[in-house]
């Protein structure tokens, strides 16, 4: 049993896939009080603030997972969107464009300390205004950084995928396996 310290919807779900019991829970930092705009140092450092403030208010009773991702695109970091208008600025910025997700995660227990941060990279096609609109209606987008979600809206626009559709998701499942088997 681990606790997952994430809201995540997709991480949550990556964890159910493959059968790993986790309870999850908010960890409670404001990411909104780190003034940094270079997207590798972002993630890490909100990361960090993360684990802190979730072992400062879980301890180790139970193994912690915290995670955080963002959007690179184009040397620009892109989060979690404010409202439709700002997914939509997004969005239109990785039309037909590369870009990377960057994730961070840690894995703290008594016996050990793991940090991994994992990037995936893809190439789109050009998005239609139709298929756009109608996602940006949907409101998928919200809590998803940058507006992506590689398993909905984005996947009939991959052009190209270099890294993992799990991290893409939020989540580098298969850097954490061997170690989840000695956090037990």
């Amino acid at each position: 049993m681990l606790r997952l310290c994430s809201t995540s919807q997709s991480r949550k779900q990556i964890l159910e896939q493959h059968k790993i019991p986790f309870i999850q829970c908010d960890n409670g930092f404001d990411e909104e009080q780190l003034p940094l705009c270079e997207p590798r140092n972002f993630v890490y450092q909100a990361t960090l603030g993360k684990h802190k403030s979730a072992l400062k208010q879980y301890g180790l009773e139970l193994p912690l997972l915290v995670v955080d991702s963002v959007i690179d695109c184009g040397e620009v970091l892109q989060r979690k969107a404010k409202n439709e208008e700002q997914a939509r600025a997004f969005l239109e910025s990785q039309s037909g464009k590369t870009l990377k997700i960057l994730t961070c995660a840690i894995l703290h227990c008594e016996k050990f300390f793991y940090m991994d941060l994992s990037q995936t990279c893809f190439e789109f096609l050009p998005f239609t205004q139709k298929d756009l609109e109608s996602y940006l209606q949907s409101g998928l987008w919200a809590n998803k950084a940058g507006a992506v979600m590689v398993e909905g809206f984005h996947q009939n626009y991959i052009k190209r995928q270099i890294g993992t559709t799990s991290n893409a998701m939020g989540l580098h499942i298969e850097s954490f396996l061997p170690f989840l088997r000695i956090a037990k």
